[in-house]
């Protein structure tokens, strides 16, 4: 990892302090100077997982075997980092019929952290609370509402569908501004989409996905930055490689019930008001 990153890193629960030339029994690591965390560095990756992940995390790197681990992690439940709770079936498949991959491709120009980047980062640095296959560059093992960087360390700081699985969306939302220093860009699936219905009678999909918390709207989306007085936009799109979603599209003009015709959501806040 490269200065330019290190030098940008801090404790996650204290922004001005961390020792980056700690060494532990795991190897080398960062320590809060203040707080006296120790965030270890395992196979180059570091750490910085909130407490009650972050020796589990390091565990399973170092491929320990761990009694009880369900008990160790606090406040959590059943869940583990990197659980996907659902597989499309043969219907959705037949559904989904398309081209492409259905990613966004959509970047920003500016020096970026790509929160919750999974296996297509997208970033100059990535971030995730699990590891992904294969390996992003600069990667950090890091919760998307407790960062390990200074203030303004990023001029862009994204996410992808990220925020549905987070169970604290507006401390996630506020950490991202904090270390950008231009605009934060968040997609996330349009709970308004038809498809959703659809899904609901199948027992599939998004909603029934182990892993999401929080369903997302247009509307909802412009009432969290109108009561925290964030300035931004929220659209909606259609990211799918799927023919039928794609063929929704043209119904999305239509005042009113337009909304229900796209399957995703994206949202732009600005770090200053424009």
């Amino acid at each position: 990892m490269n200065n330019k990153i290190v030098n940008r890193l801090a404790c996650p629960y204290d922004h001005a302090n961390l020792d980056l030339t700690t060494k532990s029994d795991e190897g080398n690591g960062y320590k809060c100077t203040k707080c006296k965390r120790l965030y270890p560095i395992i196979d180059e990756i570091p750490n910085f997982l909130p407490d009650e992940l972050r020796t589990w995390t390091t565990n399973e790197i170092l491929n320990t075997k761990l009694s009880g681990v369900k008990n160790e992690i606090i406040g959590v439940g059943n869940w583990k980092p990197g659980f996907r709770g659902w597989s499309p079936s043969f219907i959705i498949r037949t559904l989904s019929f398309g081209f492409g991959q259905g990613r966004v491709d959509k970047m920003t120009k500016g020096y970026t952290l790509d929160v919750g980047c999974g296996d297509v980062a997208k970033g100059d640095v990535n971030s995730d609370i699990y590891v992904p296959t294969p390996l992003p560059k600069n990667f950090i093992l890091a919760s998307a509402d407790l960062l390990p960087f200074k203030d303004n360390s990023f001029d862009i700081v994204r996410s992808a569908y990220v925020i549905e699985h987070n169970l604290y969306p507006v401390e996630m939302v506020k950490e991202h501004l904090r270390v950008c220093s231009k605009s934060v860009e968040i997609f996330t699936d349009n709970s308004d989409w038809l498809g959703v219905y659809v899904y609901r009678l199948l027992n599939v999909g998004s909603i029934f996905h182990d892993e999401h918390y929080h369903k997302w709207s247009k509307e909802y989306f412009r009432n969290i930055l109108n009561r925290l007085g964030w300035h931004g936009k929220v659209s909606v799109f259609n990211t799918s490689p799927s023919l039928l979603v794609k063929g929704m599209s043209v119904l999305g003009k239509l005042p009113r019930i337009g909304v229900i015709f796209y399957r995703d959501l994206y949202a732009e806040i600005y770090k200053n008001k424009k």
